[in-house]
């Protein structure tokens, strides 16, 4: 049975003042209509122009007028649900409770049998999509890694192996080509059960990065455009690195990533009005030092929960990033210290989904312990972002005066309930007959009982073997060429 305990703050971080957040807003809609955002798809380039924006063909750059844009997001949902395909896995994005997921696109693993680091393989997207369907933390699953044992078809089976391996919603990050985009949607269809079904429940998101500064990929907007016409919900992420491929200031990346994103937006609006879509960004510091990338810096964590209130201003939820520091090992005190800034950070500034947990060195190496220790983080946050019971239950005025002066609360049966409500983090603070060993052991045993343990409700039959149809159709187009 998976669980899902989201985040439900009960107090909010507002970094943007709402001059800043109006500021924000007018200097993208400025950057829009002035400089414009390079589009190098045929496709999106006659959809603009057939609703009045101002496409040049030569330079591929449209610049979209600040009354097409609101006109086009207006037809964006603020609420929908990505579904799971068991009981209570849905989630329902309307601000109320921010929805935490794996980190996503690994290249490498760390061997659980020989410890070695090697490239990642398909049958590491399922251990590690088991051990999500396990820990209440994850409440939607990333692919973690890439199933480099099968080439240009990796993001298909990445999908087989998650759906297989979890009842939690899926979002992909690698289905960045429009045939690959059909196909993904055609296994949405046979998950839900059918088409219709797919569109009112579905259990598959997709994320489509930009190209910083102010560009967008081919192929993943392509990508984009055939799941929005599908249903299927789909967001874009900005990685402005700033100083690098965006200003060098948190407000200046804003803007940068929010014309990317609220560019794309509009398109799948123009594509298919009404089309569930989220806006993302991570963001990332230039080393002034080396021009190297830096990825645990205030600056970017102020960028990320600033995001979150960029995108509610858009009128659409929001994917923020969370955990995914460059921390090189398990267990460190850099990777504590980051972890809980950037992802307390954005959950109490509401976040809808939160991606990050599991990965290192900045989203590219997979330990699958790393995912029992952000799962010990996560909770700990979500604790804090609970805030304080102050109702008679968390006020306890009858029982204190039960036990007056001088007395004890052991015996109260209010005492012997509510204790037992208290999260305890087990890596940390261990029960005394499992505290032998070091923090690492602990977290290397529990993910390994978790593997060797937890059962994960299958498909039937019927859907997965229509899974392997699709697959040997995807490989008969695409190998072919």
């Amino acid at each position: 049975m998976s669980k899902i305990q989201p985040i439900r703050p009960k107090f909010r971080l507002e970094v943007l003042s709402a001059e800043q957040l109006a500021a924000i807003r007018s200097a993208t809609l400025d950057i829009l209509e002035r400089v414009g955002v390079h589009f190098p798809s045929e496709r999106a380039l006659q959809v603009f122009a057939a609703h009045g924006a101002q496409v040049d063909e030569q330079t591929q750059v449209v610049r979209i007028p600040p009354q097409l844009v609101t006109e086009a997001l207006s037809h964006a949902p603020r609420v929908y649900t990505l579904s799971g395909r068991v009981e209570g896995t849905d989630l329902v994005l309307d601000g109320a409770a921010s929805y935490f997921a794996t980190d996503g696109c690994g290249t490498q693993t760390v061997d659980f049998a020989g410890g070695q680091r090697r490239a990642s393989c398909k049958e590491d997207v399922a251990r590690s999509a088991r051990l999500a369907d396990y820990l209440s933390s994850v409440a939607f699953y990333w692919p973690m890694v890439s199933a480099q044992d099968y080439g240009r078809l990796a993001p298909l089976h990445e999908l087989e192996a998650s759906f297989n391996n979890t009842v939690k919603h899926v979002q992909t990050a690698t289905v960045v080509e429009s045939r690959l985009a059909r196909y993904a949607v055609r296994m949405a269809e046979v998950v839900a059960g059918d088409r219709e079904r797919m569109r009112a429940r579905p259990p598959l998101s997709v994320l489509i990065c930009t190209i910083a500064p102010l560009g967008q990929d081919r192929h993943g907007i392509e990508a984009a455009m055939v799941c929005a016409e599908a249903g299927v919900p789909v967001g874009f992420m900005s990685m402005p690195n700033m100083g690098g491929t965006a200003p060098a200031t948190p407000a200046g990346a804003l803007v940068v990533a929010g014309a990317e994103v609220v560019s794309a937006m509009v398109l799948m609006q123009l594509v298919a009005p009404g089309a569930p879509v989220f806006y993302s960004l991570v963001g990332s510091v230039l080393d002034p030092r080396s021009a190297g990338y830096m990825n645990a810096m205030p600056e970017k964590y102020f960028l990320h929960a600033a995001s979150v209130q960029a995108a509610h201003d858009w009128g659409v939820p929001t994917l923020a990033g969370g955990f995914g520091v460059d921390a090189a090992e398990p267990a460190s005190w850099q990777l504590g210290r980051d972890s809980v800034y950037s992802a307390l950070l954005v959950a109490l500034a509401g976040a809808d989904m939160v991606v990050g947990l599991g990965l290192l060195q900045a989203s590219t190496v997979l330990t699958l312990d790393q995912l029992v220790y952000d799962d010990e983080i996560y909770h700990m946050n979500r604790v804090v972002a609970e805030g304080i019971d102050t109702g008679a239950e968390g006020l306890a005025l009858d029982v204190i005066a039960a036990v007056g002066p001088r007395g004890h609360f052991l015996a109260q049966q209010h005492t012997r309930k509510r204790v037992r409500e208290i999260w305890l983090p087990t890596l940390t603070h261990p029960a005394p007959a499992e505290a032998e060993g070091d923090i690492r052991k602990r977290a290397r045993a529990e993910a390994e009982r978790i593997l060797a343990e937890h059962v994960v409700e299958p498909l039937d039959d019927a859907a997965q073997a229509e899974l392997q149809s699709i697959l040997a159709a995807a490989a008969g187009e695409l190998q072919e060429e």
